[in-house]
């Protein structure tokens, strides 16, 4: 099969994905917005868990499985498919939810209203029914279809340019090959070069998209409505997905590996080289999510002030254009971009890597940025402030505190998710790590492909438990905190 069919095969299960994801987001924001406190939190945790489970770990935990489908490869084409839908189908639920309409509800019912009244005549002449045809098309890209169209979007690249599953599940697609190609030795022009329809495609969607978002809107807004309540018995369907979607891609691969990993942790003494290899990617994942941070920090400012302009908008979107691209194909453009004579002195260091992880997170750390800034605590945290100021120490105490729980903890959090999407990169890192420092899940990677084995499930439970031990720091570092800014 060519590239070019393999392309092909691929933008077909993007676009079936894609339509699942967009099919099942309103039902599934319906309920989250419906629900109480409780049951939100709840629909919230199962729906998002699915998504943040590393993508490694899903096509480990299935690799056995698949390998079994061998002789069955609509089977493990189906498997592979349900598997990416369960995923990306949090990100199109996202989307939907906090993205704000060109158009509120009240603009909406009024055109409802006037094209119940203001019909146009019958037998009128066929070119005069182009200005309607404008105005229709007009409305569907500022109307709430726009917020449908970016989420299907969004899904449909990550759809198209996902790796790590399809090597591991031994799935056919554009990236796989080119990977491959790439890899064993093929020049990296000529990679480019197979590369160009894929990038074509993605470019071409990210064009429309920028048409969507800013093509003449002025007031954009979040929705204050909540939709229409679930019926009871879709409610409940709604909540089995969200459950059976968890054991699929969160569950089944954390009971894989920790029946695994707790056979083989004699492994992890013979393997003394494990550390550094966690201690390289902790380094690049720290690095590339700082940066992001701090760059996303200043456009989430702007955005949230009352005087931003869709020209901001604009420019946060084409910074995280590269980051949709994928990996693969982000990863090859720096790869070439540092083969040129003004920068082939940084090729083998760790800066190509760096540069093309914080390309990757800076989408993620503008989204949570201004949902920091949307729904933060506002003036609340001012009045913590100036409570940390008081001369008497147990209320300065009690500020600093205050601080830690409404503004401090979030943002580490933040912080960390963007870590960990660093973290757990495979084809980036494989692709532009320096010699001599090789991340711990590209060593991980090349192994999985030998199946399932204890050892290898001890080590990769070992990589998998250092960003928990680090949420576990985070949060016990609450205490620490409060001391030093209480006595500071």
């Amino acid at each position: 099969m060519t590239l070019t069919a393999e392309c092909g095969w691929t933008l077909l299960r993007a676009l079936v994905v894609g339509a699942f994801a967009l099919a099942l987001a309103p039902p599934v924001c319906s309920l989250i917005a419906n629900a109480r406190r409780a049951g939100r939190r709840a629909a919230w945790t199962l729906l998002l868990l699915p998504y943040l489970t590393p993508v490694v770990l899903v096509g480990y935990a299935y690799s056995n499985f698949s390998l079994s489908l061998v002789h069955h490869p609509a089977l493990n084409e189906l498997l592979y498919a349900v598997l990416l839908a369960v995923k990306l189908t949090p990100v199109a639920v996202v989307v939907l939810h906090f993205a704000p309409s060109g158009l509120s509800r009240e603009a909406i019912h009024c055109r409802r209203l006037l094209l119940g009244v203001a019909r146009p005549p019958v037998g009128r002449a066929r070119g005069a029914q182009v200005p309607a045809l404008q105005e229709r098309l007009l409305f569907f890209v500022h109307g709430p279809a726009r917020r449908a169209c970016v989420a299907f979007a969004v899904v449909f690249l990550f759809a198209f340019s996902e790796f790590d599953m399809a090597s591991l599940l031994n799935v056919t697609t554009w990236t796989v090959s080119l990977f491959d190609a790439q890899a064993g030795g093929l020049p990296l022009a000529q990679s480019l070069r197979l590369a160009s329809l894929p990038i074509l495609c993605e470019a071409v969607l990210l064009v429309a998209v920028l048409t969507v978002l800013f093509g003449g809107t002025r007031g954009a807004r979040l929705d204050p409505e909540r939709p229409r309540a679930p019926r009871p018995g879709a409610a409940v369907l709604l909540w089995l997905y969200l459950t059976l979607a968890l054991s699929l891609a969160t569950v089944v691969p954390l009971t894989v590996v920790l029946k695994g990993g707790a056979l083989g942790l004699s492994v992890l003494k013979e393997n003394p080289g494990l550390s550094d290899d966690v201690g390289t990617s902790v380094l690049f994942a720290g690095v590339a999510a700082v940066v992001a941070y701090l760059a996303a920090g200043a456009i989430s400012r702007r955005l949230g002030a009352p005087s931003r302009t869709k020209r901001r908008l604009l420019a946060a979107f084409v910074l995280s254009m590269p980051g949709l691209l994928g990996a693969l194909l982000l990863g090859m453009l720096v790869l070439g971009l540092f083969q040129f004579t003004a920068l082939r002195a940084a090729y083998d260091t760790p800066l190509p890597l760096v540069v093309t992880l914080m390309l990757l997170l800076f989408p993620f750390a503008v989204l949570l940025r201004v949902l920091l800034h949307a729904f933060g605590p506002g003036g609340g945290v001012h009045a913590a402030v100036l409570l940390t100021r008081s001369t008497e120490p147990g209320i300065r105490r009690s500020g600093t505190a205050l601080v830690w729980d409404m503004r401090t903890r979030s943002r580490l959090w933040v912080l960390i998710l963007l870590f960990c999407w660093g973290y757990f990169e495979v084809v980036a890192s494989a692709l532009l790590a320096p010699s001599g420092m090789t991340p711990i899940f590209v060593r991980l990677y090349n192994l999985m492909h030998y199946g399932q084995i204890t050892g290898l499930s001890a080590m990769v439970l070992a990589a998998f438990l250092v960003p928990v031990v680090l949420l576990v720091v985070v949060e016990a570092g609450r205490s620490v905190f409060v001391g030093l800014r209480s006595h500071g």
